[in-house]
């Protein structure tokens, strides 16, 4: 039999103060975590491998969880061209109390491989205060279609060779799971969720725009963070700056010492920290910066001889730096990626990783395996042959297997992981909504390959920003950190778009605490308003408090 319990009432919104509350959920039979199993459930595809109780775990902030069921499973088990097993796995956790009447679909990272948890969601827009499970959601996640194991899971893309497991890591996996969850959670509650949603970063945010382009329909309103929705391009860019940084230093990691891009971050504030009228460390005009600065003018550069100390840049250096943030080109400058905007931000330590680190591990076997028709198999990360690929990669040629086709790999990289129609965005404009955010500062996804998205959507709609808004966080690197005000929740403002109407017209964002990469200058208290594309933050006229949000307004 199923046990027969009432199910929580739909919490506030939060984040506004109010006290209002949606009308309590009618009593429905609910299934007990035992009874849920394959045929119980009875959905097409769905095979239930385990549901088990997870007691509460305490914990403040984003930690910690209350009870729940957890269920783990697969969609569609098969043996891929390459021999190894393949599946969607997928997990969902049902609160046993409490639950609000809505979900929220969890975004991926990196290649995938693994299952989304509540507690590293608290980060992901949410505010680092809470996670979805405390705030009473249900959480599905997936796993892209392929299971990684070992330590080096998450550098692993050999799933790369089995066609149906790329199209799966692109979009497939996520249209697959997200309607079934979606009916899952309705059969597990007996009721009809309330709402539907999508949060994720970096890669979670590609898949957050694929759910936006063809999910519109399943899900009410999207969170996509830093999203890497030219994710191939990004990786010929990292090919690219790859081969810059080597001018400098064939050792690559040794190319910029944290010297030098401190000495370049603030070169960048001197000349544009106060274009937003207030010097206060953060660049809030990133476009007019990008006039304004000239690096090869504005950061001195080494004399014969001259030890480098922080003082001052080599000449081959200068031009690295240059070429890397002016994007990535063939030898006759045809354009292969977005340029990057000149933050102060690129001296934190998430972007010299990016730039000096995971961009010759990881990306050298996303481009060899998983990106490029036909595959080159056998590129690890952890040795040598990472290092071989990008050397002997072909910037006027090799750049082309992005959108290679053959009688296998009958999909192009580049059609399986930009989301189709994402300019026009016709069925979100009539069913959902779509918030976006993008750290200014982000190594290895542009910025300004994100707004050159958003300016097409609103170039073919001058409402666009009634179902789409973009919010830039200056400072910020890949989906936090950096000198930055990183610690915002745009989640809760997307439900209140979502649920009450209320458009975001900001965001408040606060530091982290613990962020040892804030400047001293600052305050632990210090605030600033995330502002809806293109508007920005500028000072308020009459201002005393450089420290606060309420001294800055968006326009």
């Amino acid at each position: 039999m199923l046990a027969l319990t009432a199910a929580g009432g739909l919490a506030a919104c939060g984040g506004d103060g109010s006290d209002d509350e949606a009308p309590p959920l009618p009593a429905a039979v609910r299934m007990s975590c035992a009874e849920v199993t394959s045929a119980n459930v009875n959905l097409p595809g769905v095979i239930v491998d385990a549901a088990v109780e997870v007691a509460a775990k305490e914990g403040m902030g984003g930690v910690g969880y209350p009870a729940h069921c957890y269920v783990t499973g697969r969609l569609n088990p098969r043996t891929g061209i390459d021999g190894k097993s393949y599946a969607i796995g997928f997990g969902l956790r049902l609160p046993n109390e409490n639950w609000n009447g809505s979900w929220i679909y969890g975004g991926d990272s990196g290649l995938s491989g693994s299952l989304t948890g509540p507690e590293g969601m608290a980060n992901t827009g949410m505010g680092g205060q809470t996670n979805p499970l405390k705030l009473g959601y249900a959480l599905a996640s997936s796993d892209g279609g392929h299971r990684g194991s070992g330590p080096a899971a998450g550098l692993d893309g050999s799933f790369g060779l089995d066609p149906q497991a790329r199209l799966d890591y692109g979009y497939n996996a996520i249209g697959t799971w997200a309607p079934l969850a979606k009916q899952f959670v309705q059969k597990y509650y007996g009721n009809t969720p309330r709402t539907s949603y999508y949060v994720g970063c970096s890669k979670g945010g590609q898949t957050g725009m694929q759910a936006a382009a063809r999910l519109a329909d399943v899900f009410d309103g999207v969170l996509a963070g830093d999203p890497g929705f030219n994710l191939p391009k990004s990786g010929v860019a990292a090919m690219f700056d790859n081969k810059q940084l080597a001018t400098v230093n064939n050792d690559v990691t040794k190319a910029f010492s944290p010297a030098d891009l401190a000495l370049v971050s603030s070169r960048i504030l001197a000349k544009c920290d106060a274009l937003d009228g207030a010097s206060d460390g953060i660049v809030n005009d990133l476009a007019a910066c990008k006039t304004r600065f000239d690096i090869a003018a504005d950061v001195p550069q080494c004399a014969a001889g001259q030890v480098q100390s922080g003082q001052c840049l080599s000449a081959s250096q200068v031009t690295a730096l240059k070429n890397i943030m002016a994007g990535a080109k063939t030898s006759t400058g045809t354009p292969l990626y977005s340029d990057w905007p000149w933050d102060p931000g690129i001296s934190s330590n998430d972007w010299v990783g990016w730039k000096t680190s995971l961009n010759v591990m990881l990306s050298p076997v996303a481009m060899s395996t998983v990106f490029s028709v036909p595959p080159t198999p056998g590129v690890n990360a952890l040795d040598s042959t990472a290092d071989a690929y990008w050397r002997a990669y072909d910037m006027d040629r090799s750049f082309e297997f992005i959108y290679g086709t053959d009688a296998t790999y009958r999909v192009s990289s580049m059609d399986f992981m930009l989301p189709p129609g994402m300019t026009t965005l016709s069925t979100l404009k009539a069913k959902s909504k779509l918030l976006v955010y993008h750290g200014a500062a982000d190594g290895i996804f542009s910025v300004n390959d994100t707004i050159n998205w958003y300016s097409r959507l609103q170039s073919n709609d001058s409402n666009a920003a009634a179902y789409a808004r973009l919010f830039v966080v200056p400072g910020m690197a890949h989906c936090g950190s950096g000198p930055s005000t990183d610690r915002f929740d745009a989640f809760s403002a997307l439900v209140r778009w979502v649920e009450q109407g209320v458009a975001p017209d900001n965001i408040r964002a606060t530091v982290s605490p613990g962020n040892n990469e804030l400047p001293t200058s600052w305050s632990a208290t210090r605030s600033r308003p995330l502002c809806p594309y293109p508007t920005k933050a500028v000072w308020k006229a009459g201002s005393v408090d450089l420290e606060s949000a309420d001294s800055f307004i968006c326009q």
